[in-house]
């Protein structure tokens, strides 16, 4: 099985690489989706991140408050480095398993790792290549605005914690660019689905 990790920073399109690719037929490991399930409500992981940060971070019925997170951690970067010190090992070791899980089933040729932190959490030898999805910095904030109802200093705090866009070019295997559109980078995601398939 074929491991590629779908990286890229807030707002870049990688929602559309991971559609594109589930689409045809990829086993999709979501690293957003690992990160709630691991601090749900009464989980271990989360008593040890609202003891580190404060009854803020969570909502009235126990639950995170993913906002009350943002504003007590973004803006500062020990709190971020903390924070990703607390979450980055048990997400790293669930999507581990969860490849495991699904070589030893062997129904897919090819697994995608959808990670916004893929490379600053040290997963680079998790996955076999790395495609970065870019965007124009401007498209982006646009995006997360329509879509988060953030403000552009709140989207700026969340893309300084993340790798710069030419750090992580340099450690790609491709990159694509979807400020053109969809279409435009649907061309360019077939090639790249042609060379892994071929």
């Amino acid at each position: 099985m074929l491991v590629v990790g779908i990286t890229g920073g807030i707002g870049s399109g990688k929602g559309l690489a991971t559609e594109f690719f589930r689409s045809r037929g990829a086993a999709i490991v979501d690293a957003d989706a690992v990160a709630r399930e691991l601090m749900r409500r009464g989980s271990p992981l989360l008593a040890q991140v609202a003891a580190a940060f404060g009854p803020e971070v969570l909502r009235e019925d126990g639950g995170l408050d993913r906002l009350g997170l943002a504003k007590a951690v973004f803006g500062d970067p020990r709190a971020v480095a903390r924070l990703n010190a607390m979450t980055h090992p048990p997400i790293k070791a669930e999507i581990e398993r969860q490849l495991g899980e699904l070589a030893e089933e062997g129904k897919a040729r090819i697994a995608c790792v959808v990670a916004p932190l893929l490379l600053e959490a040290g997963c680079r030898k998790t996955v076999d290549r790395v495609l970065v999805i870019v965007a124009d910095e401007q498209e982006r904030i646009r995006r997360v605005m329509a879509r988060d109802g953030l403000t552009e200093e709140e989207i700026r705090q969340r893309m300084a914690v993340q790798m710069p866009t030419e750090e992580q070019r340099r450690q790609a295997d491709w990159v694509v660019d979807t400020t053109p559109g969809r279409e435009q980078a649907y061309r360019q995601l077939e090639a790249i689905w042609a060379e892994l398939t071929g």
